[in-house]
């Protein structure tokens, strides 16, 4: 009767995805739960990097799949204020992708607190952009996240109402030559103190006042001293001083 049951559990194994549709996996959320960790949350160190205890030693752990915003800028501390009231304290489960740490000895993982998937929640809510999804396990849900909260214009989605905002423009970005040109199309002047314009990383460039219609060109070999723009893709974000977006461009 034993050995019976067991062959009967193979088979209803076995013959799971032709009854559901479903893997076993998608049955845990998509996890592949042979290879999960766990941990408690000791600290957050912003929004996408936690300290988590497992097994009594303390992890640093890079979340996959997203970029925050850095110290000091806009929507920082929203996004960590929102990794520490759901995280924070609190069991989760850790999942590795391909790598299993970057170069600074964080683990790369994707972060889950009972049912949610940390990762993308805290895209959806607007206080991360996607990072570098191209052979990631995930990416759908990811690029699914990001453009409900750009739809839905809110955390770093949401529309600079700025007088200006309207007319800046982007006339060219060159990422083999590795500059851009932007442009005031109207007929006043725009004081552009505390605007910025960064890549899909974390290089920023901070752009001066444009005096109507006039046109500026920023030369990333000459500020960064290296080169800033992916040849091969990238993504242009320009910011008002409060934060809110005045461009998206991708490639």
């Amino acid at each position: 009767m034993f050995l019976l049951v067991i062959v009967v559990l193979l088979i209803l194994g076995y013959l799971w995805p032709y009854f559901t549709g479903k893997t076993i996996n998608d049955a845990n959320n998509g996890k592949d739960v042979s290879k999960n960790e766990f941990g408690i949350v000791t600290r957050v160190v912003d929004g996408d990097t936690i300290h988590v205890n497992i097994s009594g030693k303390d992890e640093i752990v890079r979340m996959l799949g997203i970029n925050t915003p850095e110290k000091k800028k806009p929507y920082y501390q929203e996004a960590k204020n929102f990794l520490v009231d759901m995280v924070e304290n609190k069991s989760v489960e850790l999942l590795i992708d391909k790598e299993d740490v970057d170069r600074y000895e964080r683990k790369l993982r994707y972060v889950f607190y009972e049912d949610m998937f940390v990762n993308v929640e805290i895209v959806q809510a607007g206080f991360a952009t996607t990072f570098m999804l191209d052979e990631l396990k995930y990416r759908d849900k990811f690029v699914n996240a990001e453009k409900f909260a750009r739809t839905n214009g809110v955390g770093l989605w949401k529309q600079s109402y700025d007088k200006c905002g309207g007319c800046i423009k982007l006339v060219k970005l060159d990422p083999i030559v590795d500059y851009f040109i932007i442009k005031n199309e109207c007929d006043f002047n725009c004081n552009l103190s505390g605007w910025i314009v960064k890549d899909d990383a974390n290089h920023f460039f901070y752009i001066n006042s444009l005096n109507g219609f006039e046109e500026m060109k920023y030369d990333s070999l000459i500020i960064f001293k290296k080169e800033v723009w992916n040849d091969i893709g990238d993504r242009f974000f320009m910011r008002d001083e409060m934060g809110n977006l005045v461009l998206f461009y991708e490639y």
